[in-house]
This record gives structure tokens, C-alpha cells and sequence, in this order.
């Protein structure tokens, strides 16, 4: 699983991030991103869904983490 650390980054940045990472590609297909933006736990789940992506897990923190499965295009 891939970790994307976001941890102080406001909105829109980790949502940014995670696309970045989506599109980087690699083998395995799970992220995990962590970050202390409340703004994500609204933004994130509406982004996987958007893009169908699998929204694995959500732990409500902060920091908050969201384990997503991503799927090919």
C-alpha cells in the first residue's frame, strides 16, 4: 500500500495529491492518504465515488485516513 502523507495540506491539495498518485500509476493498486484537512472527509469519498475508486476504509481523526483501492480506467 502506498502512503500519501497530506498531514497539514489544506483543501484542494490532497485531493490534488491523490490524483496525482492515481494517474503516476503503480502495481499496487491501494493508497493510503493521511491528512488533518476536515475538508477531505467530505471531498475524498465524493472523488472516489466520481471516479470509482473504492473507498476501502476511513478513519476519522486528525489525522484522518482513507484507504482507497484504485481502479483502471
Amino acid at each position: 500500500m502506498r502512503t500519501l502523507d497530506c498531514t497539514d495540506l489544506k483543501c484542494p491539495l490532497p485531493l490534488l495529491r491523490l490524483k496525482v498518485a492515481i494517474n503516476e500509476g503503480d502495481e499496487d493498486p491501494f493508497i493510503r492518504l493521511i491528512t488533518t484537512d476536515a475538508i477531505s472527509l467530505r471531498d475524498i469519498p465524493a472523488f472516489c465515488n466520481r471516479a470509482g475508486h473504492q473507498l476501502v476504509s476511513v478513519t476519522e481523526g486528525p489525522p484522518h485516513a482513507f484507504d482507497i483501492e484504485v481502479t483502471k480506467s
